[in-house]
């Protein structure tokens, strides 16, 4: 099973995700309003998001079918869900036969940080990435793990780089659900910024929010 996201995918996800942190004027704190639900029947994923953002689907046409959603939230915030052809699906049987499961996917998480995570902290001149907490999610539906990177910047504010990424067993895709955000400290911002990202879910299955995102 493949472990990363392919480098065209990488290369148009670290724009987006640059061009989104660097738009710090778009929306504010205060922009809560009402959620919607976005919901993505075909590969099986949903997460809520407040009607006042900016949220585009396949943002790079018919060029990148992968990158599935780009949503523009408060502060230069953005979130993006890339979806990612395996070629090798892996059925439940076999991960939960497997007795190196829990090293499996903990080699799933290093690679991920390592090829993705990295190449999207040099995208945006950080100077240095720390990696915070690594959590593994796998359930009875899909592999999936939690990652989230502290990248600090030449000047302003450190960037956030966070993401929920799932295998659904039997499929031969995987879900990348990634943020990305300033971190400043404001409660109002953290607020919203934790309810969107703990609100992603497979719709076969659920998501644990991670604690204290």
């Amino acid at each position: 099973m493949t472990e990363r996201i392919g480098r065209a995918n990488l290369k148009i996800l670290a724009r987006a995700l640059l061009l989104v942190a660097l738009a710090v004027g778009y929306g504010s704190a205060q922009e809560r309003g009402t959620l919607s639900e976005f919901r993505d029947e075909e590969f099986g994923y949903r997460f809520l998001y407040p009607a006042e953002w900016q949220l585009d689907k396949l943002p790079e046409g018919e060029a990148n079918p992968g990158m599935r959603v780009r949503l523009r939230g408060a502060a230069g915030s953005s979130f993006v869900v890339i979806i990612e052809r395996t070629g090798q699906p892996l059925s439940k049987l076999e991960f939960q036969a497997d007795r190196n499961a829990e090293k499996r996917v903990e080699a799933m998480m290093r690679q991920t940080l390592d090829q993705i995570y990295r190449a999207i902290s040099k995208s945006l001149g950080a100077l240095a990435m720390k990696t915070g907490e690594k959590r593994n999610l796998s359930d009875d539906y899909a592999v999936k793990y939690y990652l989230a990177t502290l990248n600090q910047m030449k000047t302003g504010s450190p960037i956030i780089v966070a993401g929920t990424h799932a295998y659904p067993f039997s499929k031969d895709y995987s879900v990348n659900f990634i943020m990305t955000a300033f971190h400043r400290g404001n409660a109002a911002e953290n607020q919203i910024l934790t309810t969107v990202f703990n609100s992603f879910r497979m719709l076969d299955g659920s998501v644990e929010p991670p604690k204290g995102q």
